[in-house]
């Protein structure tokens, strides 16, 4: 059979990333955003339209799968659209999380960060409350990544900033800043999917 993988936030460049890497021969993909997505003919993944917020319409597509990813999350808030740490990361995790308390054989993979720049700290202190959160409430089930900004050329705001930081990692500082291309990123929650040990689950 199947594994069955739903990822909210499917449609972003972190859960496409994971979805063109995963084999659906292998994978029965589930893709869980706020927007209608149009996908290619040849994309095999099952793409819903969800509020993570409704109960009901999360848990009927949830009920059954073997992982559920997170990979819901902003960089940087917008005061002015009303887009902040708590709405676009903390409280989607919190909806996933107290569905999956129910789902007894459901594993949770949270997409977190493993440090930033000083005036990341708002970021990386909404990562921290989801990690505390899933820990309390699915134990056994919580598995965790830490990469850092993750990077891939289809994208060149974080390309380019992307090269140059992996070529400062011997620096301490910038060794815990993580980069990691979107592929070797794929990769290593390909591993995890898969039931083995990746080195993403591991703080520095």
């Amino acid at each position: 059979m199947k594994i069955k993988v739903v990822i909210a936030g499917g449609t972003g460049f972190v859960g496409q990333g994971i979805i063109q890497l995963l084999s659906p021969e292998k994978f029965e993909i589930h893709s869980l955003s706020r927007h209608n997505y149009v996908s290619l003919p040849t994309d095999k993944t099952i793409y819903h339209r969800v509020d993570l917020s409704n109960s009901s319409e999360l848990q009927h597509i949830i009920a059954d799968a073997d992982w559920v990813i997170d990979a819901v999350g902003i960089l940087l808030p917008n005061p002015i659209r009303g887009i902040t740490y708590k709405n676009s990361s903390y409280e989607p995790a919190k909806h996933l999380i107290n569905q999956l308390i129910r789902q007894t054989n459901t594993n949770f993979l949270f997409v977190s960060a493993n440090s930033g720049p000083f005036f990341m700290k708002p970021y990386l202190n909404a990562k921290r409350a989801v990690e505390r959160l899933m820990k309390q409430s699915l134990p056994g089930r919580s598995y965790i990544v830490y990469p850092g900004i993750i990077y891939d050329k289809t994208r060149l705001s974080s390309f380019i900033p992307g090269i140059l930081l992996s070529h400062l990692v011997k620096v301490s500082y910038f060794k815990k800043l993580r980069p990691i291309s979107r592929q070797s990123f794929s990769l290593e929650i390909q591993r995890i999917l898969n039931g083995q040990h990746s080195y993403l689950e591991e703080k520095i």
